[in-house]
């Protein structure tokens, strides 16, 4: 049986909360994917200084994988987070420590610097400042500034791309026929047709230069522009040209023939809007059906990747399909094996796929005093998990019991990831 196709990354329906003198510094991108990673934010700290002006200064970021930091402001949000909040400056170079916000409106102003390392993981902290308000009379800051790339005209790829009928947005590009690849990035902006990296950000990114294609599954209405960078190693860029796709708004997820009366079917026609779950070749969701571990780690991860590593299980090979997606679900601690192997065709339990969502989310569980369920001792390594998950809404209990050591299926799993990302 063909495995079914689990892409995307989760919709997070959040506003985005930019000021005017934001509006030329941001542009739309992708919000979704990204992982909170409290072991990557630095401290903060803020001060308002003679001039009116917000004088921001952290520690500098130690760790591997650094990509920028991302300095965010809002008015309106006590804790802002790029990109859901979008950002005033970007600092490619893990040096530089400190930041003047010069145009700043008065009133309560929170301040975020996020630390963002590849693969989509995030740290942020965050620091408050009462300010009288000013009115800059300097030139805007040059968002370009920062840029540590240098363009190279002789770097060509060529890219192609289209809308499918699910209204995703296929890419295709050439390859990149050098030795020294870094990055691919992919970029997407609904303002600027000729956005770039590292000044506009990206949706996705990949480091094997025989990766030649991507579907962004959470295409927005309107006209979006797609752009592939090359990075090279000695920071080189080169990018392709641009791709627009128009998309309109009777575009809808598919349904399937087995879920109408279904109790799962919201939940599964959730997933599938948001390009996290298709369909079999039938038409078919077969929400009844157990899922292997492979595969609802899959789901629950949303599709997001990395490089992948297969010497962190005996029984993972780099030629599986799902080696990036569970790499990346071992390095944010949310898949660590069982008896050290990773057992990718065994059924999962609903147990395991409760950890394994909260883990991805960042949640940690509490110590729990009482059982959760009648079946769940308060004992067992999963209770912690189970009490939380039934808390935050994402499961119920039958008859006062959950039935951890139970196969998870189809549809049950999409209930829960459903609710997590709403």
């Amino acid at each position: 049986m063909k495995h079914m196709l689990m892409r995307g990354i989760a919709v997070l329906a959040l506003s985005s909360l930019l000021f005017a003198n934001m509006a030329n510094a941001v542009v739309t991108e992708d919000t979704s994917g990204y992982i909170d990673n409290e072991a990557l934010a630095v401290t903060l700290e803020g001060t308002v200084n003679a001039e009116g002006q917000v004088d921001l200064s952290w520690t500098p970021f130690e760790g591997s994988d650094f990509l920028y930091y991302k300095v965010v402001h809002s008015q309106t949000v006590e804790t802002p987070k790029y990109p859901d909040d979008g950002y005033i400056e970007v600092i490619s170079d893990v040096s530089t420590t400190s930041y003047t916000h010069t145009d700043v409106p008065a009133g309560t102003n929170y301040y975020s610097i996020c630390v963002v390392i590849s693969g989509k993981e995030r740290g942020c902290s965050t620091v408050t400042i009462e300010a009288e308000g000013t009115v800059s009379t300097e030139t805007p800051t040059d968002k370009t500034a920062n840029d540590p790339y240098t363009d190279d005209a002789s770097i060509e790829i060529t890219l192609t791309g289209e809308l499918n009928d699910l209204g995703k947005a296929d890419l295709q590009w050439t390859m990149y026929e050098g030795s020294d690849l870094k990055w691919y990035k992919i970029v997407h902006s609904q303002t600027n047709a000729e956005a770039y990296y590292p000044v506009d950000g990206y949706i996705e990114v990949y480091s094997d230069a025989s990766k030649t294609s991507y579907t962004h599954t959470s295409v927005p209405e309107g006209t979006n522009y797609y752009r592939v960078c090359v990075i090279t190693d000695d920071n080189r860029r080169g990018c392709s040209n641009t791709v627009t796709l128009e998309k309109g708004e009777n575009m809808s997820a598919p349904s399937f023939t087995d879920t109408e009366t279904h109790w799962a079917k919201t939940y599964i026609e959730d997933l599938a809007e948001k390009g996290i779950v298709e369909g079999y070749e039938d038409g078919s969701f077969k929400p009844d059906d157990k899922v292997k571990r492979a595969e609802a780690i899959k789901m629950i991860m949303n599709n997001q990747e990395k490089e992948c590593d297969a010497s962190l299980f005996p029984d993972l090979d780099e030629n599986h399909w799902f080696c990036g997606v569970v790499t990346k679900a071992y390095f944010v601690g949310a898949v660590q094996g069982d008896n050290g192997k990773l057992y990718p065709d065994r059924e999962m339990s609903r147990a395991e796929a409760v950890k394994v969502l909260l883990s991805v989310q960042g949640i940690t569980p509490p110590e729990v005093k009482t059982d959760p369920f009648t079946d769940v001792p308060k004992t067992e390594w999963y209770a912690g998990y189970v009490y939380k998950a039934s808390v935050l809404g994402y499961i119920e209990g039958e008859d006062g019991a959950f039935n951890p050591d139970r196969a998870i299926s189809r549809g049950e799993l999409a209930k829960i990831i459903s609710l997590a990302w709403q």
